[in-house]
Order: structure tokens, then C-alpha cells, then sequence
């Protein structure tokens, strides 16, 4: 007979449109495989639908959170956030209502759960709707969100989303007052001392931690005095994305990948096109696949070379034709699902050493930090087309050596998963 287990999720699974929504599809399906009859407790995001329809089998039961009220959030920001004894992240703070604590817990004692998942810092405070001992309660940070906002602010990019997808965005108003420019650092400052806090304070409460970087996962156990945390890293579905090892790669075709409602990838973007592109000699094209808002589409629609493709149904047929993937991350933390699945599909990468975190050495992994270094890998890959395919097979054979699912399905059993 199968164990249950309880997954609290900050989104649905399905489909697989993000990196996050990729691992917690592919870790419910491993749990599964590992004994666990897996359940869902899922607070969607705001655009999702509240229905199981296109449930996996590998899924048993899936029940959606209550939204939560203005008064309660408000009171939530207020008490706990601001005033409150624990100082709660605001993203806590937006997430929590009592009315879920209670479903949460009822759901686990209907479920008989001997396990529960509580998925990212924003849902950590439900922890305490557990009451039983013999429940083992795991804490799933994915990366440190603290590390990624520190880094952010090193930056000096104010842009932040302490609320997800969940609540629905904030009105255009105040999301300029309170989320960009001068006013989105302090609150950016503000959220990263009290996400560093709340990190330590709920991983010590929990049986076990996640984290997808061997890097986070060390320092962090260093934090914690203890070996709690366990790195369970981004996989990626090899035979899906060996499809474009057979493909015909493009003239001087390379690209980025990333969603561009997201700072970091609009930084990201803003460096290579600024800075690294015009150092480039010769004709190329380069592609940015990934949702586009209007003003970053108008900002670079006239640039010589660079085509904004926008989101598209499945990234192989595109990115499989180029030559490279060039990625240096402005910021961030935790392993970049895109560069994965780039050198999956036979691409090298070249990116910085933001970008090749947790991921380990390979030659088809050009780490450079200057843009004239940057840019000089860049030029030398797509003046040597040869080059390109030895390291494209090279950062396909990486990828499958170390970041398939099933080798990482094994990690689970160092959580006594």
C-alpha cells in the first residue's frame, strides 16, 4: 500500500509553461514512483484555472486554497508583518489566511498524510497547521529567495514581486509606487532581511529541507549547524529535448531565453544587447524567446540583429537552431532550468558564474564574467561552427550524465522519502 503524501503548492503543476512549475510536475511524479500516493493543496496563480482537468495519474486528489481576503492580508501585513513577533515576509504575510490553515490540516488527517510538502517560504507558516508529531513536515525552498533578493540589490534593480503570480498583480498604479525604482528597493530591502530570517527560523522547524543548488545546500546546512538540507537539483527531460540534436543550425543564429516580466531577465537582456552585442563583428541574428511586455518589445523592436520571438509553444524547433545560448544572469540563485535544457538540446552555453550555479563544470560551459570576455566566447562560437557541435554534444551528454530525473529522484531518499 502506498504512503500519503501531501504537497502544498504555491501554483498547479500543469502545464509545464515554467522552470518551478517543470520541477514540481516531475517531483510529483518521482514521489510517486518512490511509494507515495501524492496529493495537492494548490494556491494557483492568478491566471490559472481552478480546475484538476489534465491531471496527471500520478496525482491523486488536487483541492485549491481559499482566497485570501484584503482584511485578512491587511491584517497579516500589519501584525506580523510590520509589528508581528517572527516580522513574517510580506510574501508570507500575502499568502496566509486561517481558513486555509484549517482546510490544510483537515486535508492532511482526511489524507491519513505521513508526509507533507509545504513548497516555497511562502507557504512555510501553514508548517504549524500540522500538529502530529509522526507527520514528517518538508519545507521545499527550491533557492534562497534572501540570496536572489541580496544579489537583486547589488544589482541596484528595485523591480519586485513579493506576491508571485498568486494575487493576481497589483494594479499599474501600485505596482509603480510600491514596486520599482527608489520605493522597490526599500521594499526589496526590507523582504530580503526578513526572507533571511524567516529561511532559518521555518527550516529548523522542519524534518527536512529542499533546495535545488549543492552550493545553497551546503552554506545553508553551515547556517543551520545541522545537515538538514539536501539538494534535489532541476532535472530536465533528456529524450524530449534530444530532438534538436538532429536539427540544422541557423548562420550565426544564437539567443537568449526568458520570461521578461522578470528583472533579472529584462537586466540580463538589457546587458547584452547594451554591452555585448555591439562588441560582436559581423552579421548575426540574435532571438529572445520568452513573454514579452510591450515597453521592453518597443525599447529593442529597431535593433539590428535581434529578434524579439515572444512566448512560444515549445522551444525546440527554436532554440535547437541555433549555434549557442548566451545567458550571463544580472542576478539570481539556484539552478537556471534554460541553461539546462540548452546543452540538453546540444547547445553550449555562455553565461557567468550567476548562470553555472549548481551546475557542474563542462567545457560546453563558457563561464566569463566582462562583457569583452563574453563577447569573444560568443564571436569564436559562431565564427567555428565545428567547435559549436563538439560542445553541443558535449553539453548533451553533461546534461544526461547528471540532470536526468531519474538519478535525481534518488536524492528524495536522503529526505527518508
Amino acid at each position: 500500500m502506498k504512503k500519503q503524501l501531501l504537497f502544498v503548492t504555491s501554483r498547479l503543476p500543469w502545464p509545464t509553461t515554467s522552470g518551478r512549475k517543470v520541477s514540481l510536475w516531475h517531483y510529483c511524479r518521482g514521489l510517486s514512483e518512490r511509494g507515495f500516493e501524492v496529493s495537492l493543496y494548490v494556491f494557483p496563480e492568478w491566471d490559472q484555472p481552478r480546475t484538476a482537468e489534465g491531471k496527471p495519474d500520478f496525482i491523486r486528489v488536487v483541492r485549491f486554497a481559499a482566497p485570501v481576503g484584503k482584511g485578512e492580508k491587511l491584517r497579516n501585513l500589519l501584525l506580523r508583518s510590520l509589528f508581528g513577533k517572527n516580522r513574517w515576509p510580506l510574501q508570507c504575510a500575502l499568502y496566509y489566511s486561517r481558513k486555509n490553515a484549517a482546510a490544510i490540516a483537515a486535508f492532511a488527517k482526511e489524507l491519513a498524510a505521513e508526509v507533507v510538502i509545504f513548497d516555497m517560504i511562502r507557504t512555510a507558516p501553514y508548517m504549524d497547521a500540522i500538529t502530529p508529531r509522526t507527520v514528517r513536515k518538508i519545507l521545499d525552498l527550491d533557492d534562497l529567495l534572501s540570496l536572489r533578493y541580496s544579489r537583486q540589490l547589488a544589482a541596484g534593480v528595485g523591480d519586485v514581486s513579493v506576491a508571485g503570480r498568486y494575487a493576481g498583480g497589483m494594479s499599474t498604479l501600485a505596482d509603480r509606487l510600491l514596486c520599482r525604482g527608489v520605493v522597490g528597493k526599500w521594499v526589496l530591502r526590507f523582504e530580503q532581511k526578513r526572507l533571511q530570517r524567516a529561511e532559518v527560523y521555518y527550516a529548523k522547524k522542519a524534518d527536512g529541507v529542499i533546495l535545488v543548488s549543492p552550493e545553497e545546500t551546503a552554506a545553508f546546512n553551515r547556517v543551520l549547524g545541522e545537515e538538514k538540507t539536501v539538494a534535489v537539483p532541476m532535472g530536465v527531460d533528456v529524450e524530449a529535448f534530444s530532438a534538436a540534436l538532429r536539427m540544422h543550425k541557423a548562420h550565426r543564429t544564437f539567443g537568449f531565453v526568458g520570461n521578461l516580466h522578470v528583472a533579472a531577465n529584462v537586466a540580463s537582456l538589457d546587458r547584452i544587447v547594451q554591452h555585448i552585442l555591439p562588441r560582436l563583428e559581423g552579421n548575426f541574428t540574435f532571438e529572445v524567446v520568452g513573454p514579452c511586455p510591450p515597453e521592453v518589445r518597443e525599447r529593442y523592436r529597431d535593433v539590428p540583429g535581434v529578434r524579439l520571438l515572444g512566448e512560444v509553444e515549445s522551444l525546440v524547433p527554436v532554440v535547437g537552431r541555433w549555434q549557442c545560448m548566451l545567458s550571463p544572469i544580472a542576478f539570481g540563485s539556484g539552478i537556471k532550468t534554460k541553461i539546462l535544457e540548452a546543452m540538453a538540446m546540444g547547445l553550449p552555453v555562455v553565461t557567468n558564474a550567476v548562470g553555472a550555479e549548481g551546475i557542474l563544470p563542462s567545457p560546453a560551459l563558457l563561464v566569463a564574467e566582462e562583457d569583452a570576455a563574453i563577447a569573444s566566447e560568443v564571436s569564436y562560437l559562431l565564427f567555428d561552427k565545428a567547435r559549436c557541435g563538439v560542445l553541443g554534444d558535449e553539453a548533451h551528454a553533461h546534461v544526461a550524465a547528471h540532470f536526468s530525473w531519474q538519478e535525481i529522484f534518488k536524492e528524495f531518499a536522503k529526505l527518508g522519502l
